[in-house]
């Protein structure tokens, strides 16, 4: 089921994505020119982009975990490009994510799968050591028991933004912006 959204964020919980996207995007059109040189990141220079191609595993989650029902996905399509801008001590500044990226879900129960390409650009940016922020359009990410929201699948066609957050071995996921049409898998494929 596709929806139709319009999310209005508070300025304070955009504070924290909003201040590194604008110094991002200063220090990514310095790269892009390299007439220009790079604003200074915190400890010193900017370096890179250090180019990699992240692998894109496969994912079987729980019934509960995500969906009401067990699911497996697979990447049929996988070719992603990561560009990364660090600081002086090595830690990531801003990134850059693009590439094709076709995905296959099977709600384990019934057997239904889809197919959804989910081809597009994310910039990741990184506020701190313990947290990133990535955004961008057609991309889709799994929310757990303690993401905010919890317990959906969505795929966005629009504007999405997910802050990542490390705390020991836990990890949570908070959609801090989404806007344009978008998909809960959970629901196409319940």
């Amino acid at each position: 089921m596709t929806s139709r959204i319009r999310t209005i964020v508070a300025l304070a919980a955009c504070a924290a994505a909003t201040v590194p996207l604008l110094a991002a995007s200063g220090t990514a059109g310095a790269a892009a020119h390299p007439e220009r040189k790079a604003p200074a990141a915190a400890g010193g220079g900017m370096h890179g982009p250090v180019v990699t191609h992240p692998e894109q595993s496969e994912i079987t989650t729980k019934r509960g975990e995500v969906c009401p029902f067990p699911t497996h996905a697979d990447f049929p399509v996988a070719d992603l490009k990561l560009r990364t801008w660090s600081n002086d001590a090595g830690d990531p500044v801003f990134a850059i994510e693009s590439g094709p990226l076709v995905m296959r879900v099977t709600n384990l129960d019934t057997g239904r799968t889809i197919k959804r390409d989910i081809s597009g650009t994310g910039t990741h940016t990184y506020p701190d050591k313990n947290t990133s922020v990535l955004s961008g359009a057609d991309w889709g990410t799994l929310l757990r028991k303690d993401d905010k929201p919890a317990h959906k699948w969505l795929i966005s066609r629009g504007f999405m933004s997910v802050e990542y957050t490390t705390a020991g071995d836990k990890s949570t996921k908070r959609v801090i912006a989404l806007d344009g049409d978008y998909e809960d898998l959970c629901e196409t494929l319940g």
